[in-house]
Formats: C-alpha cells, sequence, structure tokens
C-alpha cells in the first residue's frame, strides 16, 4: 500500500463554512475495479479535511496489488475516527455501501460509519435544471462553478489503468488514477458553494417538491399543535412532508425532530 499526503490552499467564503461547519467533515472518495462491491475491490481512497479555515489536507490510501484492499480499508478507518460526518457526491448510493461491504469481505468487523452522511449529490439534483445543467454528474456541477480538472480521465479510464498497473508497476500510471481521485475529493467542498446559491436563493423550487395539498395540509396541523417552524416550504419535498405529516398525526410534536427531518431531507 502506498500513503500519499498533501496540503492545498483552499480559500472559501466563511459564512458557506460556517453555516454547514465545513471544518468538522471528513471527504472522501473510492476507485473501485468495477461496480459489483462482491467481487470487486476499492483500489484506492481519499479522505480530505480542513486543517485551518484556508488549508485542506488529502491522504490517499492506494492498493499497489489487490490483495492490499485490507490494508486501505484499515487505514481509512483509523483516519476516519472522530468524524460524525462525512461528505460525498453520489456516495450514499455508491461508495457508503461498497465501503461497508468490503470491510465485511476483509473480516474488518468493527467499522463504522460517521453518523450524518452529506451527499451533495442529493442536495442539488432537485435543483439541476432550474441551474441550468443538462446532468448532475460530478464533472458537469464542477464546469458550472468554474472549476478546470488537471486529470483528463474518468472512473472507468482508472480501472482500465489500474490493470495495466499492475502488470507493469508504473509509477506514472499509479500518479493517473491517484490525481482522478485526488480531484475528486479537492473539489467537493468547493461544490458547497451550488447548495448554498440554492439554499440561500429564494429563486429555487424542488421539481419533487411539496404539493399544494400536502402544504395545507401540513400548516393546519402545525397550528393545531401550536408548532411554528421557520423553513422555506420550497425546499421541503414531497416525501419528508409526507413523513412529518405522518409524524405529527401519530402525535410526535417535537419541533427539534421535525426541524431534522427537513434538514435531511433529500
Amino acid at each position: 500500500m502506498v500513503v500519499i499526503e498533501r496540503d492545498s490552499e483552499l480559500i472559501l467564503n466563511k459564512d458557506m463554512i460556517n453555516k454547514y461547519e465545513m471544518g468538522s467533515i471528513a471527504y472522501f472518495d473510492i476507485e473501485t475495479t468495477g461496480f459489483d462491491k462482491h467481487e470487486n475491490i476499492i483500489m484506492l481512497i481519499s479522505l480530505g479535511s480542513f486543517t485551518d479555515e484556508n488549508n485542506f489536507r488529502i491522504k490517499q490510501y492506494y492498493a499497489e496489488e489487490k490483495s492490499d484492499e485490507k490494508y486501505v480499508l484499515e487505514a481509512f478507518m483509523e483516519d476516519l475516527k472522530g468524524y460524525d460526518r462525512w461528505c460525498s457526491y453520489n456516495g450514499k448510493a455508491f461508495d457508503e455501501p461498497f465501503i461497508n461491504n468490503r470491510m465485511i469481505i476483509n473480516g474488518i468487523e468493527n467499522f463504522i460509519a460517521p453518523s450524518e452522511h452529506v451527499d451533495l449529490y442529493r442536495m442539488i439534483k432537485p435543483y439541476y435544471k432550474q441551474l441550468g445543467l443538462a446532468r448532475c454528474n460530478l464533472k458537469t456541477v464542477e464546469q458550472y462553478i468554474g472549476i478546470n480538472r488537471l486529470d483528463k480521465i474518468d472512473g472507468g479510464k482508472s480501472v482500465e489503468l489500474y490493470m495495466d498497473y499492475l502488470r507493469s508497476k508504473s509509477e506514472k500510471l499509479r500518479d493517473v488514477i491517484m490525481l482522478h481521485n485526488y480531484e475528486d475529493v479537492l473539489n467537493l467542498p468547493k461544490i458547497f458553494k451550488v447548495v448554498f446559491k440554492i439554499e440561500t436563493g429564494s429563486d429555487f423550487a424542488r421539481e419533487d417538491g411539496i404539493t399544494e395539498k400536502q402544504l395545507s395540509y401540513l400548516k393546519y396541523l402545525l397550528d393545531k399543535n401550536n408548532i411554528t417552524l421557520e423553513i422555506d416550504y420550497n425546499k421541503v419535498s414531497k416525501k419528508i412532508a409526507s413523513k412529518i405529516i405522518d409524524s405529527l398525526i401519530k402525535g410526535s410534536c417535537d419541533e427539534k425532530n421535525l426541524l431534522q427531518m427537513i434538514a435531511t431531507n433529500y
């Protein structure tokens, strides 16, 4: 296993950093040899965090052999300890389940993922058409905020290069793969700019947003229970609205819990 650590200057809007408490988040991304979390392995993980307001450190764990996967996972797990929140782009659907499964397969039974997963993809997807984006994939969103990558490959190409690396042990191939994953993580804090724009703008409404019927009934239930929620209802999804209504009907009227439900409504 190769472990490389590198610092980068990253200057972002202070209001945005404070709003999302970005300094307490672990930012991560994985590279795998395929989509099958039972048969394919994790060849590379990058883990990023702020060491101070303007410095972002990324640590990368690279499997020089497929058998190194266990060492990669163990090192990642150790460095992830102490974080209650981690952040990815579409990691709820792919990265987190893949990591969990590979931990089990490698006999690592004491892995506990951070309790909150901030998935930027899910936070942006309900609004991407209103942003004028044709797609909601990572590179499209990066281009929207003016990010120009040094790496020129995608995840599919990294698999091909990794197979070549296993045969040749070429450091040049390794560096190309690692740069791709490095930039995936380096750009995660920058993508909060899009989330910040959505959440602080009054012109954005979810495509899967709360219906008029739901809104009317929800407001009735809140009024009946003497609850006032200072929220933008345009940002509440139909799915979460149903959960809140159901919770209120069943007598669960704790304002803090309701707000928590809304905060994770993606």
